[in-house]
């Protein structure tokens, strides 16, 4: 009875991925939908696209490297900041969508040089670029170091980034779609194989004040606010189904950072989890030396591909919107997402153990801005002051001076 389950379950999963890859062809051929009822029943797919959209841009290869980052905190401090965070970052989004609704921006230096003057857009728009470039390097400098075959993952990720920037938001949204799908099964399979394991006793530490150190990273594993601006658009401004998004997409990182760090605690010591971060090795690989099992190698590879290669398209289509918002022109256009994506390779070839330096930087300074201290800045205006406003802002702006104090 249990096998027929599991085959059902493997044989809709299969079915699902399937039909997203067939629609991807089906949109690289310029195929249309000719009637009303497919439009329609195309349509019904824009909520699901944008949660895996929100979801897929938050998960990234960093979750697996969260119990090694978070070592010296333990389990209750790390599961606390994770929570903290995740509030806080759902706020911050649901806020500058809330700015969308109002005005109907076409991206977000437009939406910031409205809020903020040309100042505050002129800081978003070096943060924001800053930031993509930082999580490019990061993921490219990941894939070059779990895979053996380095180059040819960087080739095909490369592809698809090309396809689908060429061939509009409509086949990237689709790959996006497929990917993340595989990635929540493949996180499955790694998660039931963790949990069907042996527990070992684990040192059950919790030091609460090494927890602002960790916060950074935690931020970074919840950054999604660059594709607010595509989930508010292809949803039509529908204030009560972008907040249902939102929720929606961000509780899937939420179960995910909160399930790796049940996994790295429950399974390994602190000593273990040193070792590793001295090493620079995720999660994945811990449990094939503890198990001898080559699945995790395996399903940690392919979970580590589709997270980095959702981020990446994630990335790519906010970066393509906004650059088209500043520039207003296609050749330009062109010009500058080429180079920011071909630019991060050199870094990344050279150096693959950029991968957790480059993540506390970019989550402490460049990804608090986008998704913290800038959005809810415009809340803080007489016209719209909360109390609470000024406590969220408060709190990202402690993990920008926590973050500033670390580097210093």
């Amino acid at each position: 009875m249990h096998r027929r389950a599991a085959a059902e379950i493997c044989l809709a999963f299969a079915m699902n991925v399937a039909r997203r890859f067939l629609r991807c062809v089906h949109v690289l051929r310029g195929e249309k939908f000719k009637n009303g009822a497919a439009v329609n029943a195309h349509k019904k797919h824009y909520f699901w696209d944008s949660v895996f959209l929100i979801a897929g841009m938050a998960i990234g290869a960093s979750v697996l490297g969260l119990p090694v980052s978070l070592r010296s905190c333990g389990y209750w401090p790390a599961l606390a900041g994770t929570l903290l965070v995740y509030l806080c970052t759902l706020a911050s989004g649901v806020l500058l969508a809330q700015l969308f609704v109002a005005n109907h921006d076409s991206d977000l230096p437009t939406l910031f040089r409205r809020h903020l003057g040309r100042s505050g857009a002129a800081l978003f728009n070096a943060s924001y670029f800053t930031l993509a470039f930082c999580l490019l390097v990061a993921y490219w400098s990941c894939l070059n170091g779990i895979f053996r075959s380095g180059a040819l993952v960087v080739v095909v990720v490369g592809i698809l980034l090309y396809l689908g920037l060429r061939h509009g938001f409509e086949l990237l949204g689709e790959i996006n779609g497929a990917l993340t799908i595989v990635l929540i099964f493949s996180f499955a399979v790694l998660t039931i194989s963790a949990f069907m394991g042996e527990r070992v006793p684990a040192a059950c530490l919790a030091n609460w004040s090494e927890l602002p150190m960790g916060l950074p990273i935690i931020l970074c594993s919840f950054g999604y606010h660059q594709v607010v601006p595509i989930v508010c658009e292809r949803l039509d401004y529908d204030s009560g189904r972008i907040k249902r998004a939102l929720i929606v997409g961000t509780a899937i990182p939420l179960v995910f950072n909160a399930t790796i760090l049940t996994i790295g605690f429950r399974l390994f010591t602190a000593l273990e989890l040193a070792e590793a971060a001295k090493l620079g090795i995720p999660v994945f690989v811990l449990l094939k030396n503890r198990f001898g099992s080559d699945l995790f190698l395996y399903a940690g590879r392919l979970f580590s591909f589709c997270a980095i290669g959702t981020s990446m398209l994630g990335i790519s289509m906010a970066m393509k919107g906004a650059l088209r918002d500043i520039f207003k022109s296609n050749k330009i256009l062109w010009q500058l997402v080429e180079v920011m994506i071909v630019l991060p390779l050199v870094p990344a070839i050279f150096k693959p153990q950029l991968f957790f330096i480059i993540l506390d930087v970019a989550g402490g300074i460049f990804g608090n801005l986008i998704a913290g201290l800038l959005p809810v800045m415009p809340f803080l205006f007489p016209q719209r002051f909360r109390l609470r406003h000024l406590l969220l802002w408060s709190v990202f702006a402690a993990i920008f001076a926590v973050t500033c104090i670390k580097l210093l």
